[in-house]
């Protein structure tokens, strides 16, 4: 593509551009530089602290209350979505409508509170399915430390976490890998096939097969494909994206609100 194809006279981008490979890592790019700052604040912080004679073991003490404090965690993680969301939303901006897989386009709210719904309703088949699995003894499932301190264990904790994970997170992961990601793939292997790809990247870049050693971790790996698949197929049926945000929402509200209230429940 020639250089009057990406850019006019004064070197700014052209709106109505396809969606580049650059355009695909750009917004990770920009989540690993917050990344680097965070720790690089978070190393000032401890040098700043051992500097006014504060102890190794109060610091030590310190920076475990915050990895294991829930409100914080919500808070960093959100704060890494908003960083995918900017970058996303950016390049979306420079991408012309016929280049977008998906866009934010309205859609009627019946529609909307239909795949909400659904949503609820994909979750509620996932964990029937684990249920299943952990009943007959063919998989054991269990919770790590990390995920317990990401999503709240009490209804007081409710509101925040559903507004960091069931509206930040689906907001800014349904713009980058079903609008920006999907259309790069869309362009270059074909729709039928980008589906399928954009669902496996967006679940193994979850890393519960990390988290979660041997079956188990592939079993949570497929669970988050199946969902990267049905907003996948909805984006490039109607060509918003807020069905597919929907869905993603209703689902990751589902847990959220599971997990919270169980204790209420359990009593």
């Amino acid at each position: 593509m020639s250089q009057s194809d990406e850019e006019d006279a004064s070197g700014t981008w052209r709106e109505g551009r396809f969606v580049r490979w650059q355009d695909v890592f750009v917004p990770v790019q920009a989540m690993l530089v917050w990344f680097g700052l965070v720790l690089l604040a978070m190393a000032v912080a401890l040098a700043s602290a051992s500097g006014l004679g504060v102890s190794k073991r109060d610091i030590t003490h310190a920076m475990e209350g915050f990895s294991s404090n829930t409100t914080a965690t919500l808070i960093a993680t959100a704060s890494f979505d908003i960083v995918l969301l900017f970058y996303a939303w950016r390049i979306s901006r420079r991408v012309a409508d016929a280049s977008m897989a998906a866009r934010y386009k309205p859609i009627r709210w019946g529609s909307f509170v239909l795949w909400l719904a659904g949503g609820v309703a994909l979750w509620a088949l996932a964990y029937f399915v684990t249920w299943e699995l952990a009943v007959h003894a063919l998989v054991q499932f269990h919770v790590t430390a990390a995920e317990r301190t990401m999503v709240p264990q009490s209804p007081a904790g409710l509101p925040l976490g559903l507004l960091c994970i069931a509206l930040i997170a689906p907001l800014a992961e349904e713009l980058y890998f079903r609008g920006v990601l999907l259309s790069w793939l869309r362009r270059k292997i074909g729709a039928p096939l980008a589906v399928f790809a954009s669902a496996a990247i967006f679940a193994l870049l979850h890393f519960r097969f990390l988290s979660h050693g041997g079956v188990e971790g592939w079993v949570y790996t497929a669970t988050i494909a199946a969902v990267g698949l049905v907003t996948a197929t909805l984006a490039l049926r109607t060509g918003s994206l807020w069905g597919p945000f929907a869905v993603h929402a209703g689902y990751n509200a589902a847990i959220v609100t599971f997990v919270a209230v169980s204790p209420l429940l359990l009593r």
